[in-house]
């Protein structure tokens, strides 16, 4: 779906924070609702973005909003030199999108399609071969995205509670 009047630009510190983290915490609170363990948003947005940025400082990483009549609506996080310090992992660089967040309210409308290929076109620029990129089983409405976008699983992990 086209998005007339959508821009894709890097985060600006001076004016997105508060909706990049507002963007974060519906995200949280929706994957919460998936798994019960998880904390609220509230309350690690603020720890979870510091690390965000620093990861984008260590892996050669950006923000990338998306805005539509003058409000961020969205964001993707992509790191463009990433690599798995696990001994028994794939060794090479990759691409790694960390988060890609829409509004709920803006869904369904192709802003998180526009993202990640807003991301995708950055890790090329940078030299990248692959990306990864990882969201929770019970999230159809992503695991549909990724795979109409030409990502297939890679890794698949199970879990069984014993309590």
């Amino acid at each position: 779906m086209e998005n007339a009047g959508l821009e894709i630009r890097e985060y600006d510190p001076s004016r997105d924070g508060p909706a990049v983290r507002a963007c974060f915490i519906e995200l949280q609170d929706f994957e919460r609702s998936l798994d019960l363990r998880m904390p609220p948003g509230s309350d690690v947005a603020d720890a979870y973005l510091e690390r965000m940025f620093q990861r984008c400082d260590e892996f050669d990483g950006v923000v990338l909003v998306a805005v539509l009549e003058d409000a961020v609506v969205g964001f993707v996080t992509i790191w463009t030199r990433h690599h798995s310090d696990e001994p028994d992992d794939d060794p090479s660089e990759h691409g790694f999108i960390s988060d890609l967040v829409i509004s709920s309210r803006q869904r369904g409308r192709g802003i998180g399609r526009s993202l990640l290929r807003a991301a995708e076109a950055r890790a090329r620029e940078a030299g990248v071969r692959s990306i990864r990129l990882s969201t929770q089983a019970g999230n159809a409405k992503a695991r549909a995205l990724y795979t109409a976008e030409g990502f297939a699983e890679a890794e698949i992990y199970f879990e069984k509670p014993l309590a």
